[in-house]
């Protein structure tokens, strides 16, 4: 819990000393329960103070959806990239609430007071937070999401998400939150031959010459340079349409995507039949592939 230093003090260990002493009062002193387990004082405090706890328990959600079991070749891509965007979308309903931001105009004056009155800056941090109303819609989202996920992934989510205070209690205190802020998945995509494959199957044998003799092949001849070239444009105008459109709520029709393709296919084979910067024979044999796989 971050709190704002008051004016005249430097070191935090009078605000810790006075926020121990209200926590006392308000029998914390211990967290545990005569009869075992925690105490109700305990739990109340926590539920309505540990904003960390959530934070913690999404994010190895998250990070679970993005390295773990994306390799498992059970789980369709589509569910774990709904699972990762639910649980971004819970995130934020915290990420709103971590901040001084959210804690009203108030905050600032009582902080400042805090040395003198610990209980009411607590009071107010638990009013403007309202965590346990937020575990009630946290979790509401969660549950429509485990609705439509497939079996598999579903009991994954939920002994991750169930399980977790166990591994909170053990993980916590050696990392001390390191290792659990980044939850973003960096994705990774292909810009390639063997990935481009709208107007001619085989990839980069089919289309490139310049592999031959060990990769010389474009050194000796200005046909094969040319060839790779025009090539390469083309490869690499397809691979950015397929991942523009990847990146989309909505996937496009594949009518649509093709439709993308032979407009910017046809609009480089135009430019380079203009510049004459290669060989006409080579456009419009290309321009001819382009209408048989894409045509209008």
């Amino acid at each position: 819990m971050a709190l704002v230093l008051p004016l005249a003090s430097s070191s935090s260990a009078p605000i810790e000393a006075v926020l121990r002493e209200e926590l006392i009062r308000r029998r914390l002193e211990t967290l545990a329960s005569p009869s075992g387990g925690a105490s109700a004082e305990a739990i109340a405090f926590f539920r309505e103070h540990d904003i960390g706890f959530r934070i913690r328990r999404l994010r190895l959600l998250a990070r679970r959806l993005a390295r773990d079991w994306e390799a498992d070749p059970e789980i369709p891509d589509d569910a774990l990239e709904q699972a990762r965007d639910a649980v971004y979308r819970i995130l934020s309903l915290y990420f709103e609430k971590e901040g001084t931001a959210a804690l009203g105009s108030r905050f600032g004056d009582l902080a400042e007071r805090v040395l003198q009155d610990p209980g009411t800056l607590l009071d107010l941090i638990e009013a403007q937070r309202l965590l346990p109303e937020l575990d009630d819609r946290a979790e509401e989202m969660l549950a429509e999401a485990l609705e439509v996920m497939p079996k598999n992934l579903r009991r994954r989510m939920l002994l991750t998400y169930l399980g977790f205070p166990y591994y909170d209690v053990a993980t916590l205190p050696l990392l001390r939150n390191e290792g659990l802020t980044e939850f973003d998945p960096v994705k990774v995509d292909r810009i390639s031959p063997d990935d481009a494959r709208s107007i001619r199957e085989g990839g980069t044998r089919a289309t490139l010459r310049g592999i031959e003799f060990y990769n010389f092949g474009a050194f000796f001849s200005r046909a094969y340079r040319e060839n790779d070239y025009l090539w390469g444009r083309l490869h690499g105008a397809e691979r950015m349409i397929d991942l523009v459109c990847s990146t989309v709520s909505k996937p496009f029709a594949e009518d649509t995507r093709r439709s993308f393709k032979r407009e910017a296919f046809n609009a480089i084979l135009d430019e380079e039949q203009d510049a004459k910067r290669c060989s006409r024979k080579l456009i419009e044999e290309i321009r001819r592939e382009v209408s048989e796989r894409l045509p209008d």
